[in-house]
């Protein structure tokens, strides 16, 4: 409900026609901000605008519906028939009526920044749907009015009622919640219960072409097109007299808005903006040649800042008119920069970097003559670095030399290197110190005529800043060395001392240095506050009062007194004054000057007060004047806004924007908050935002937090974008919120989005995670299961090895032990076949020897010839032949040998035999002789034949035993 309350109270003081800061000042022209066609990128021309519950400005273009958010301009929304909207309006619930070409509807904002526009038209019965512009719309209590020249519609409960002219309608005015309308054929009209009925008198108004009636304590005010301003009361009509009515008449009025303290403002075709007041006093008049872009106003709207928005036939400004500064401006518009500024004999001078201007200052306040402006002073057309009264003379201090000003020309009177400013000598009021580029000189005053006398000597330092005290001391501020205390002697023709003081002498820099008189008092500027001079130590320290009102952090760059005892400065950027209170208390006072951060021309800052309250400031774009009279509010609240959020990766979609198309609009209303969820590739997103404070946007700064990826606030910069990459899986809120020229802090704007984790960190790959988890701890035991039962049978293995090895060593143990027997029994058994087999070969030896000895004896015997010897018992030779016939066939021998021989030659003979069954046992004898080695001539006594008998029978048992003819029988029967 309190929302609800203020949202009404934010609609009801934002574009009413009286609002307590919408004043404007008189002196000067307020500063305007223009924006022209290039800026916001739409039509030139604009008809209408408003501003909604946030501070948000909306435009009638003639390309759609127009937003500013005090820093981007964007068309978010169109007409059906895609034609140029005229007019606009809105409810306490944001919802805009819109007045277009052919057309008439609403438009409200999604939850996505778009806006999304609704036609009426198709409630309009068919004969009414032929009409044109609709150049008013009006929201009145519960109904809404459309309003064009062939017809009026009343749209109330989805039913549109339709008012037709019997003619055409003229103009439309909303006065006081009463509608009149003006009409071609009846004149004046006046709605009452849906139905129009003519006023007194209506006829009068015939043919006038009102374009705005004002309800005043005089009666209704009404503004016509050509024929100037009237008062309508008691049934009367009668002319309103001003001092604007021949610019009035002859340059047309297009519209007017009531402003306060009775002012209002009339925009015209032909000439800008005229203010009067309710006595009909011009006010002023501000049109293209003072910083207006166009001379055709279409509409004047103030928001609620006190801004006066003025829609043209090319372009939009925004007036100031509640800012209490101003510029000192003149037809001429010309921009320049002011060294100094003075009144002087109701004239204000000005010192700039083309010479001396005037203008007739009690003229100008007043604004009666339209035409005042700067005159230039012949004499002198460069930088005129100052202008002082001396005596009855204006002098003026310029590049070349010191000139005085009579009229509208100047007089040089002294040709010097360069002239800073001059100051008279305490107390010789006939003595001129002028400070120069290289020094100082001396003027002197004879017969109300100043004489330079001569440079004076001892001093060659550039003297720009100079100030006197009482004693006779002259202190001279160098910005670059430090600050100088002079004296001169008594002929004023030379210095006799000089005193220099630094950073050493206690200064806490010797750079940009300044002297000031305050109250009699020598005061420094520093860059790190105000000092004076200790008068026991002669050090230099921070002076107590300016300590504790500007602090010691900031340079002090001017402080100057006026006539009521206030303190101005210049501090670092920020302009003030110190405002003095009872029991010596101080107020400070900087914002109203906020408007002047970075105008001063460096070195050369310069604030004139006078005695009327009047203050001018000199600046880089021409002279500023202040009136304290003039309030503002500063503290004003404003909010936040963020205009556009976008992903930029993989590529660019938007997913909150105002501009016009390049979102969905079937999406829900904007009271639904847009909380979107992306995904975790949709991670890097790009901020657009603004404020909705339009003094100074420029100016105003930000700062920013993402909530759930930054710890805290950022530091304040002027950017309005701000981009993240690469952002984790989270809930984010992004926060924003700006700080304007005044320092005063913004309502935050927050935007919400969730970014969802990649899918391999979702909660159902977690959930497969923690099954494939569940799986691999199941086939990790199961493996690990599996292991232990393989190393377990592998151990049973190992073991099962184990034993079959040391069977194996104990079967190879068992088996060497045997062969070592074997070897053993084998080489006793070699030893019994050797000593059997030495037995047979002695055997044999011994029966070959016993043959031999045989044959021998037979052979000697056959030798006995028995014819011959008869004493040879022949009988007894016969026997003795048959027993060694006997003994050779050695058949009991030869078993023994034979058994022998099997035994040494496994069963050989029973081998051959079976194999050869037709050898005969002298054959078998021969082969078992071979066997042993034996050659022909051994074997033959064993067998008792002769040599040629063995080798017959040799021959015998080869065919025996089918050798071919190239077989060695020895080998066959060695290996058989």
């Amino acid at each position: 409900m309190t929302k609800f309350i203020i949202r009404i109270l934010i609609l009801y003081f934002s574009f009413i026609p009286i609002i307590g800061n919408a004043q404007i000042k008189k002196i000067g022209v307020p500063f305007i901000t223009n924006y022209n066609p290039k800026t916001y990128k739409a039509a030139s021309e604009n008809w209408d605008l408003l501003q909604d519950s946030k501070g948000m400005l909306f435009f009638a273009n003639h390309f759609g519906i127009m937003q500013f958010d005090g820093v981007r301009w964007s068309i978010v929304t169109q007409p059906e028939n895609r034609s140029m909207v005229r007019s606009l309006a809105i409810d306490k619930n944001d919802k805009m009526y819109v007045g277009a070409q052919g057309d008439f509807g609403y438009t409200i904002q999604l939850s996505n920044g778009q806006y999304k526009y609704t036609s009426l038209v198709k409630w309009v019965p068919n004969w009414a749907k032929n009409f044109g512009d609709v150049l008013h719309t009006v929201i009145r209590d519960n109904e809404v009015i459309f309003f064009s020249n062939e017809r009026i519609f009343i749209y109330k409960n989805t039913k549109i009622k339709v008012i037709t002219p019997s003619a055409k309608f003229d103009e439309f005015f909303e006065v006081n919640k009463e509608i009149y309308v003006s009409d071609d054929v009846k004149g004046l009209l006046k709605f009452k219960d849906d139905i129009l009925v003519e006023i007194p008198n209506s006829a009068q108004f015939i043919g006038m072409k009102i374009r705005k009636i004002f309800d005043t304590k005089e009666g209704l005010l009404i503004l016509t097109q050509k024929k100037g301003l009237f008062l309508y009361k008691n049934n009367q009509l009668k002319p309103f007299v001003t001092e604007a009515d021949d610019l009035l008449k002859q340059n047309q009025i297009s519209t007017a808005i009531q402003l306060s303290e009775g002012y209002f403002g009339i925009g015209t075709r032909q000439t800008g903006l005229i203010v009067i007041d309710r006595e009909g006093n011009l006010i002023q008049h501000i049109n293209k040649q003072m910083g207006l872009q166009n001379d055709y106003v279409t509409n004047l709207k103030t928001d609620s800042e006190g801004n006066l928005w003025v829609t043209l036939k090319e372009g939009i400004s925004m007036i100031q008119i509640s800012s209490p500064l101003s510029r000192i401006l003149d037809s001429s518009n010309a921009e320049t920069k002011i060294y100094c500024s003075l009144i002087y004999q109701n004239k204000l001078y000005i010192a700039t970097d083309n010479g001396v201007f005037w203008l007739d200052w009690e003229a100008y306040k007043s604004s009666k003559n339209a035409n005042i402006r700067f005159q230039h002073i012949s004499g002198m057309s460069e930088n005129v670095w100052n202008v002082g009264v001396f005596g009855n003379s204006l002098l003026a201090f310029e590049k070349n030399g010191i000139f005085e000003i009579k009229g509208n020309s100047a007089q040089l009177l002294a040709k010097t290197d360069g002239a800073w400013q001059g100051v008279i000598i305490p107390n010789h009021p006939e003595l001129l110190l002028v400070g120069g580029y290289n020094g100082l000189y001396l003027l002197k005053n004879i017969n109300n005529s100043w004489i330079y006398q001569h440079k004076i000597k001892g001093f060659e330092e550039s003297s720009r800043i100079i100030v006197t005290q009482k004693n006779g001391n002259i202190w001279i501020a160098h910005g670059y060395k430090g600050i100088y205390k002079i004296k001169f002697n008594a002929t004023f023709d030379a210095v006799s001392n000089v005193d220099f003081y630094n950073q050493e002498a206690g200064f806490p820099s010797s750079l940009f240095l300044n002297t000031f008189k305050i109250n009699d008092q020598i005061l420094f500027g520093t860059r790190k506050g105000v000092y004076k001079q200790d008068s026991h130590s002669k050090k230099m320290i921070p002076e107590a009062l300016f300590k504790k009102y500007l602090g010691l952090k900031s340079h002090i760059r001017l402080l100057k007194a006026d006539n009521q005892n206030n303190f101005w400065y210049i501090s670092g950027e920020n302009t003030g004054k110190m405002s003095q209170k009872s029991q010596g208390k101080f107020d400070t006072e900087e914002l109203p000057f906020r408007k002047l951060r970075y105008s001063y021309v460096p070195g050369f800052e310069n604030i004139q007060t006078t005695t009327s309250g009047d203050v001018f400031f000199g600046t880089q774009e021409g002279l500023i004047h202040y009136n304290s009279t003039k309030s503002k509010k500063y503290q004003s609240k404003y909010k936040a806004i963020i205009s556009e959020v976008k992903c930029i990766f993989p590529k660019d979609s938007l997913l909150f924007s105002s501009r016009y198309d390049v979102l969905p609009t079937n999406t829900e209303a904007a009271n639904d908050t847009l909380s979107p969820v992306l995904s975790y590739w949709n991670n890097a997103l790009h901020f657009s935002f603004a404020s909705l404070c339009y003094d100074e946007a420029d100016a105003t700064k930000y700062e920013y937090w993402l909530e759930g990826f930054e710890p805290k606030w950022s530091d304040w910069t002027l950017q309005t974008e701000k981009e993240y990459t690469n952002l984790s899986e989270n809930e984010y809120v992004f926060h924003v919120r700006a700080r304007n020229i005044y320092d005063v802090v913004s309502e935050e704007a927050v935007f919400r989005f969730e970014i969802l984790p990649p899918w391999y960190r979702t909660s159902w790959a977690y959930i497969l995670y923690l099954i494939l988890f569940g799986v691999l701890i199941y086939a990790i035991i199961k493996y690990q299961k599996n292991l232990a039962e393989r190393d377990r049978e592998q151990l049973i293995l190992n073991q099962e090895k184990e034993l079959l090895r040391n069977r194996a060593e104990l079967n190879e143990q068992k088996l060497a032990l045997e062969q070592e027997n074997m070897t053993i029994m084998r080489e006793n058994l070699q030893t019994t076949i050797n000593l059997k087999n030495a037995k047979v070969a002695s055997s044999t030896v011994n029966l070959i020897h016993l043959n031999e000895i045989l044959l021998s004896i037979k052979e000697l015997i056959g030798q006995i010839d028995q014819k011959n010897d008869p004493n040879v018992n022949f009988s007894l030779l016969a026997k003795i032949n048959r027993i060694i016939d006997h003994e050779l066939k050695g058949d009991q021998h030869w078993n023994e040998f034979e058994e022998i021989f099997n035994q040494l030659h496994d069963n050989f003979m029973q081998r051959l035999k079976t194999s050869f069954p037709e050898l005969t046992p002298r054959d078998m004898r021969l082969c078992a002789y071979l066997r042993m080695n034996f050659n022909t001539k051994e074997i033959a006594p064993l067998l008792g034949i002769s040599v040629r008998g063995v080798e017959d029978t040799r021959y015998r048992i080869r065919k025996k035993l089918q050798l071919s003819s190239e077989a060695n029988i020895t080998e066959f029967i060695l290996n058989f």
